[in-house]
């Protein structure tokens, strides 16, 4: 492939496109500072939150900040800032809250959460899209196609992924349609 001169590779490995870094390129590392200096070595922990530790919980708790002992890089104790009424029932939660976060990073992480009563930050709206409802006959034949899996859990992910799936691919395109319709 010859090289037009717009396409240029950089010191650190990054394409340049006519002396423009690609959006792309630059978007993982644009948090990784601000996050660094609130503990967050890794931002997963607060942009999986409502993975982590579950919607419900998300919505009353979020991480405000990550300390861990001098030169080590476990047994750290996380600051959660809670919703007022919500502190008592997170405090009992405290344990399996410490053992997703520790299962999330893969080794013990997490030995302590500290809770700090107070507002939370406001959370942006979710970006997912509505899903439609399935009709029967569609949930049938999603069933059907991955009955022949022999794990119950892997074939019970395959089932609610054919669903999304089904589900957002109809509700697209009867978008579409809506759209052709009104610009015409």
């Amino acid at each position: 492939m010859a090289d037009d001169g717009t396409n240029q590779q950089t010191a650190r490995g990054k394409r340049h496109y006519g002396g423009l870094t690609r959006v792309a390129a630059a978007a993982p590392g644009l948090g990784d500072k601000a996050m660094r200096q609130r503990g967050f070595t890794e931002s997963r922990i607060v942009s999986d939150w409502p993975a982590i530790v579950g919607e419900v919980l998300a919505l009353d708790t979020a991480p405000e900040k990550l300390v861990f002992p001098r030169g080590t890089t476990g047994g750290g104790t996380l600051y959660l800032r809670v919703a007022g009424a919500a502190a008592l029932e997170v405090q009992h939660q405290i344990p399996q809250i410490i053992e997703r976060i520790n299962t999330v990073f893969g080794y013990g992480a997490i030995a302590r959460i500290a809770l700090k009563q107070g507002p939370l930050p406001k959370r942006r709206e979710s970006t997912r899209p509505k899903l439609r409802a399935l009709a029967p006959q569609e949930e049938s034949r999603i069933h059907e196609s991955v009955a022949g899996v022999g794990r119950s859990d892997l074939r019970q992910a395959l089932e609610d992924l054919g669903k999304a799936v089904t589900a957002r691919s109809k509700a697209k395109r009867a978008d579409d349609t809506v759209k052709k319709r009104t610009n015409s």
